[in-house]
């Protein structure tokens, strides 16, 4: 190569000039006859494409063109109904057996709330005639800064003439709610000055650490928007003859199916059907009413039907704390009883058993690693 070079040096301006042209002319040919052979095969893809079964031809949505038809216009956005792996033991039928009629309602009450603040929570405490327990409550919960805590909502049947609204020393709005009548029904109207997606759903008598309430809200933010997310859960089991018994969960059971609504983020589209005029949910709250019990059963009822989905334990560093008044619901002697006969008859309402076996559960930090 390098002789060769050292020849050229001869050689007169034009013929170098017309060397190079050559060289370019027979360049651009080869060029030409190259791209020529690989038209044809990338043809023959394009070609072959068309004729793929719907199984193996690439989908639309994949492809840099493709254009997402629009939504119809009687279309409500909504989060899917989970698809879920079944575990062993699974007793739910929700997925084949949900009414469309029944979650388009919910959806399009979930589409009204969209507006509302979803990284900041509203706390609604249910009391009665409890002012100690509820206090001590107050004062642990704004005993430390909770970033995304936005309102404080009491609700109950006294005082007659509420005291009025105000706004703590850390931004926290305390807001006091008269109810019409003592129900706990109470507990899940779609309060409509809540100004959060995100409500917290507490008893006077139990509480998280305000640190710990914090993780909650933002584990509820990523994994439990759509469930029912709290701090104790609860089991069932269903005899030979059908029958449904509830009862606390025991050490080494492998899953749960609901979490009580004592202290747990339910989204405010859940309470929204709740309370609305549909025929489950009215028959279920007339129940409720009667039996001054079991409103925590039907709301995880109500959002297993409705999502398919089942709810979420969360446990914070510190273990819940619980006064433990003597005084209480379930006090009573026959509290057991008449929760065992609401899960029955819920069962019967809905026409199918929504509950979903639920075998995961968060803890916040790395305690229980060793």
């Amino acid at each position: 190569m390098l002789r060769a070079v050292e020849g050229l040096g001869g050689l007169s301006p034009r013929k170098l000039v017309t060397i190079l042209c050559s060289t370019i002319f027979l360049f651009a040919v080869a060029l030409s006859l190259l791209g020529g052979h690989l038209a044809a095969p990338l043809a023959a893809v394009k070609a072959g494409a068309a004729h793929l079964s719907p199984q193996t031809a690439p989908s639309p949505s994949l492809l840099p063109d493709a254009a997402t038809p629009p939504p119809q216009s009687d279309e409500v956005a909504s989060p899917p109904v989970a698809a879920l792996p079944v575990p062993l033991g699974y007793a739910s039928t929700c997925g084949k057996d949900i009414h469309a009629e029944t979650r388009k309602v919910w959806l399009e009450a979930d589409a009204r709330y969209a507006h509302l603040m979803d990284d900041k929570f509203t706390i609604a405490i249910l009391t009665y005639k409890r002012p100690d327990v509820l206090n001590i409550t107050l004062t642990k919960i704004l005993s430390a800064p909770i970033p995304s805590l936005h309102e404080i909502v009491i609700i109950s049947v006294e005082p007659p003439n509420p005291p009025p609204s105000y706004t703590t020393p850390s931004g926290v709005r305390i807001r006091y709610r008269r109810s019409s009548h003592n129900s706990l029904n109470q507990r899940f109207i779609p309060d409509p000055l809540y100004e959060t997606q995100a409500i917290l759903s507490h008893d006077d008598d139990v509480m998280w650490e305000p640190s710990d309430l914090e993780f909650v809200f933002q584990t509820w933010r990523q994994l439990g928007r759509y469930r029912i997310t709290g701090a104790l859960p609860r089991c069932f089991s269903r005899n030979d003859k059908g029958s449904l018994s509830y009862h606390p969960c025991k050490k080494g059971n492998d899953w749960y199916s609901l979490v009580l609504t004592n202290l747990a983020f339910v989204h405010i589209s859940f309470m929204d059907y709740y309370s609305s005029s549909e025929q489950i949910p009215t028959t279920i709250r007339a129940h409720v009413e009667e039996n001054f019990n079991c409103e925590d059963l039907a709301m995880n009822y109500m959002a297993s039907m409705l999502t398919c989905t089942g709810p979420l334990h969360v446990q914070g560093k510190a273990k819940v704390t619980n006064q433990d008044p003597k005084k209480g619901i379930s006090r009573g002697g026959n509290h057991f009883a008449k929760r065992n006969r609401c899960l029955n008859y819920f069962e019967e309402v809905i026409g199918f058993f929504p509950l979903v076996q639920q075998m995961g559960s968060i803890h916040r930090g790395m305690d229980w690693f060793n």
